[in-house]
């Protein structure tokens, strides 16, 4: 039985909220601090990386040795999870530049809409964004492959915080060397893993010393890995040391329970969010992208284009986990139930 992580599903709503935020800025017009707070809320990304690697840790799937049953379980319950809605999206996405738009631009690799049926933006660079990044799903890429690496992932890891330091840090150094060899664009997954994998070593360092040690450890490594990259004259990027910050939140407040507040609004409208949080995620995207069409052939005011963000989102997530989701997790748990037999 999985553990539950009250935190996690704090921190799960706030990073979803953070990009839904960051993407409303330059649509109702923020400037000054303003636009960088709400901007900020991007890098609630590198917080799902996060949890996506400290949660893998905790599948039945990663424990004793590699099954291929119980690892194509995983895969299925993963894969049927982030891509039907994935899939619907880049359809819509299809329609609505081939047919109604007609502004597909020129890809520059010739890979075109193979792309994004086959994440291939994750291994092979697009320097045009239309092809890099349409309709904001650049990170669901990054996931899948991620999840088809997790069972072996977890595996080298074996529960160790010493195991799990060595992967963490040969993914920082494989992400150094690729920046270093220009071919960051190249193989994406290589340049992201190492904030999949810090994920992974936040849940064996937690276990092993316990929430509160494992997060002093975390900022000890964190400022020597500064130092000798800073020494070696290396990229210190701002979103890595940033998720050593959002690493150490996770562990400082891994203890948190709702306890009485169980029950109380906030706990359940936390909830709620949290359960359409991949929806809202990839939703409000499309949401974002048809309000700057409007945008452009009649003002909005501010007020104007945040309650029909809010709203068109929501209804968008509302449909879509019960005519996508819902529907595509049925048939994941029967392909489960006959790898099972």
């Amino acid at each position: 039985m999985k553990t539950r992580y009250d935190n996690i599903e704090v921190l799960r709503v706030l990073a979803c909220l953070g990009v839904f935020f960051s993407h409303l800025a330059p649509r109702i017009g923020a400037k000054g601090s303003l636009y960088a707070v709400m901007n900020f809320g991007a890098s609630g990304v590198y917080l799902f990386f996060l949890i996506s690697g400290f949660l893998a840790c905790d599948s039945s799937a990663m424990t004793g040795k590699l099954r291929w049953r119980e690892t194509l379980v995983y895969y299925i319950r993963r894969l049927f999870r982030i891509l039907p809605l994935y899939y619907a999206l880049i359809l819509y996405q299809m329609v609505l530049h081939i047919f109604v738009l007609r502004d597909v631009a020129p890809d520059p690799g010739g890979l075109y809409w193979v792309r994004y049926f086959f994440v291939t933006s994750a291994f092979i660079p697009a320097p045009n964004d239309f092809w890099g990044n349409l309709g904001a799903t650049w990170t669901v890429g990054l996931f899948a492959v991620f999840y088809l690496c997790a069972p072996f992932l977890v595996r080298l890891a074996r529960g160790s915080a010493r195991r799990s330091l060595c992967l963490y840090l040969a993914a920082l150094a494989l992400r150094c060397i690729w920046v270093e060899l220009g071919l960051s664009a190249w193989m994406m997954f290589f340049y992201y893993l190492h904030y999949f994998v810090l994920g992974i070593l936040l849940k064996c360092l937690a276990e092993e010393k316990g929430a509160a040690k494992a997060a002093i450890d975390l900022a000890l490594l964190t400022t020597v890995l500064r130092f000798v990259l800073l020494l070696f004259r290396m990229e210190v990027d701002f979103f890595w040391q940033l998720s050593c910050l959002y690493g150490m939140l996770l562990l400082f407040t891994l203890s948190f329970s709702w306890g009485a507040c169980f029950e109380s609004p906030l706990r359940k409208a936390v909830k709620v969010l949290d359960k359409y949080s991949y929806e809202i995620y990839l939703i409000h995207a499309a949401v974002m992208e048809g309000l700057s069409l409007l945008q452009a052939h009649a003002a909005l005011p501010a007020a104007a284009v945040i309650l029909l963000s809010v709203l068109l989102t929501a209804a968008g997530a509302w449909v879509s986990r019960r005519l996508i989701e819902i529907p595509a997790g049925k048939w994941g748990r029967k392909l489960v139930a006959a790898v099972r037999i």
